[in-house]
């Protein structure tokens, strides 16, 4: 009797064991739950800190919710602390190695962090979760250990650690002196605090530069604490007054004596001096009337802007003589075809013929066709010596950014077929310019629709968004999307016969990377065909996405980056076009709101939402390039 009813006892532990376990098995849901209901301190390496609530991490990017907004971080920017509380909610094992060894009276072992103890329960963190499992269930070493750890855990420290994260942020107020170049403490109406750069004031929403400027958020104004609010608009006139002062500079500049200068120069390395006395070698981009654009001898990946009165003024006199030989060697009368119906004025003759807007950067060169819908981008290299500023470009077929209207019409009543409005005329429409960095084209559709479409181009990137209003009683319902469109890089393979092999040694490192909403980074190389990809990355896993890069030998030096500034209620999609084997000969990045996808998956029939005809400023398409060293 004494050895069945001891059997039936440790059949009862494993049962215990058992049940735990199945319970935790079973805890996902809840678990997940929870983490989006606690607030947690973030710090980056450089401490600061915001307090968010953990949605998942997958050991190489964390992502948080701040404010309602999802917001992806790179996990080696944050601070080791916050790297080992993202492990731990994502169920990895603690990077401090303090997991023990549990094992049950049957000799099964799990590891486990160690919580608390009392004499009926052992209370453990395995992967993520809490379990409490019965003390009797343990064997005497794991009991040993449970009482052991719990009268360690009692007895206080001597010299109590500080605490991993920094202490509670408390929101930046208006009152004293404030800073647009300072990182300011911004509350959500909810409590939530995140440190930030003020970027700019727009209606009714706040831009804010995350993470040191490297991520740009858009946040309306009734999300933030009457606090806060009132901080954006005391920084925002800050913002007009500096403005303000900059123009009025800029006028004093103007009868600047300035050195004497060749057309050389504009692509010469120059030494220049900081306010502060540091010794800057640069060449010569732009000039504002707030800044300078140079690019620097040392980091030539992307050109930087230089307030004014940074510089001493022999630097500030010779960038005033920069920018005078620059507009100076402009044509001072070029031929210019005026707008006429669907046609936006362009230039008539020379390098820009056919463009109504240009941006010649260092390290590209954009124009706006004068169709109003399509913007060319083309990447330069590397000039053949440091003293030049820029070189060829890289391929004289552009990367393409489309502002597409689309719709379906029945053919034969059997298939759809896709078809794009046309613009049978301009409203207002902007006059040629080599200088002008935001640009909206308004205009009216063949169906009667109306769009306005807004490119931002400066040396620091380039941004997309836009609106249509269609009536409602439209038979055949327009979607509104942006579209990135890479060009065909080996267009003699097809017209020539080419091997694999010569098509993949024209193509070499040439790839798309893609970052999925729902999975980890992939790599797309453009010299393998479409239809392999597709069976290798099937499914939605891989659509939608959140950025895209491309890199590699057809593009030089060059990382060309996408993003959208928010995906929240977006779609961000890659794929290819209607022909082509392989995405080497064109690559598709479309951009539209969740409600244009479903137009479009019901082929525009059946109710469609409005908001198919929109990709407001706040969640523009933004695209970003550097050039590396080689």
């Amino acid at each position: 009797m004494g050895a069945f009813l001891e059997r039936i006892r440790i059949l009862g532990t494993m049962k215990i064991i058992y049940i735990a376990l199945l319970a935790l098995s079973n805890m996902c849901f809840f678990c997940e739950m929870h983490a989006e209901e606690v607030l947690h301190p973030w710090t980056d390496a450089q401490g600061r800190t915001l307090q968010a609530t953990f949605i998942k991490s997958d050991g190489t990017t964390l992502t948080i919710k701040w404010n309602g907004q999802v917001v992806p971080i790179a996990l080696d920017t944050l601070s080791p602390a916050s790297q080992s509380l993202a492990k731990k909610l994502a169920g990895g094992k603690s990077p401090s190695g303090n997991l023990q060894s549990w094992t049950d009276v049957q000799g099964r072992t799990l590891q486990a962090l160690f919580i608390k103890a009392d004499d009926q329960t052992v209370t453990l963190n395995w992967n993520g979760k809490v379990v409490p499992i019965p003390m009797a269930s343990l064997d005497a070493a794991s009991q040993k250990l449970a009482m052991n750890l719990s009268s360690a855990k009692s007895k206080p420290k001597e010299s109590p650690d500080p605490p991993p994260s920094s202490p509670t942020l408390k929101p930046t107020t208006v009152e004293g002196e404030l800073s647009l170049d300072a990182e300011h403490n911004w509350q959500s109406t909810d409590g939530n605090i995140i440190k930030a750069k003020f970027m700019s004031l727009e209606g009714e929403d706040l831009n804010l530069g995350l993470l040191g400027g490297r991520r740009e958020s858009s946040v309306p104004l009734s999300r933030l604490s009457a606090n806060s609010q009132a901080l954006a608009k005391k920084l925002h006139g800050i913002y007009a007054q500096k403005e303000k002062a900059a123009t009025l500079a800029s006028k004093k500049r103007q009868s600047m004596k300035v050195p004497a200068l060749t057309p050389d120069a504009l692509n010469a390395m120059h030494m220049w001096k900081s306010s502060d006395g540091n010794d800057i070698e640069a060449s010569f981009v732009a000039a504002s009337d707030s800044h300078l654009t140079l690019v620097m001898a040392r980091n030539p990946s992307r050109p930087y802007e230089i307030p004014w009165n940074r510089l001493d003024e022999a630097s500030q006199s010779l960038g005033e003589g920069l920018r005078r030989l620059k507009e100076k060697l402009i044509p001072k009368n070029p031929k210019i075809i005026p707008a006429k119906d669907g046609r936006l004025a362009y230039y008539g003759e020379g390098k820009w013929k056919g463009y109504n807007t240009v941006l010649e950067s260092a390290i590209y060169d954009v124009a706006l066709s004068s169709n109003g819908h399509t913007v060319n981008i083309w990447l330069k290299e590397f000039g053949s010596n440091k003293n030049e500023g820029d070189g060829d470009r890289a391929t004289e077929r552009p990367l393409q950014v489309h502002f597409r209207a689309a719709y379906w019409l029945k053919n034969d009543g059997k298939r759809r077929v896709r078809k794009y409005r046309k613009v049978v005329s301009f409203d207002n429409p902007p006059e040629v310019s080599l200088d002008r960095e935001e640009t909206t084209i308004k205009g009216t559709y063949d169906n009667g629709s109306t769009f306005e479409y807004t490119m931002q181009i400066n040396h620091r990137g380039l941004s997309f968004w836009g609106k249509m209003k269609e009536g409602n009683s439209e038979e055949h319902p327009t979607v509104f999307s942006i579209i990135a469109q890479s060009p065909n890089i080996a267009p003699q393979a097809t017209k020539e016969g080419l091997t694999l092999a010569a098509i993949k040694e024209i193509v070499g490192t040439g790839a798309l990377y893609v970052d999925p909403l729902e999975a980890k980074r992939i790599k797309l190389p453009m010299s393998e065909k479409w239809d392999d990809l597709k069976k290798e990355y099937n499914g939605r896993t891989a659509n939608p996405i959140k950025s895209a890069e491309l890199n590699g030998k057809p593009f030089g030096s060059h990382k060309i980056m996408l993003a959208p500034t928010n995906v929240k209620g977006m779609h961000f999609h890659w794929g290819k076009g209607y022909s082509g084997m392989f995405p080497f000969q064109s690559i598709y990045l479309s951009y539209r709101t969740e409600g244009a996808l479903r137009a479009i998956e019901s082929y525009g029939e059946g109710k469609v939402d409005s908001d198919r005809l929109l990709i407001p400023k706040n969640k523009r398409l933004n695209v970003n390039i550097i050039r590396g060293r080689g």
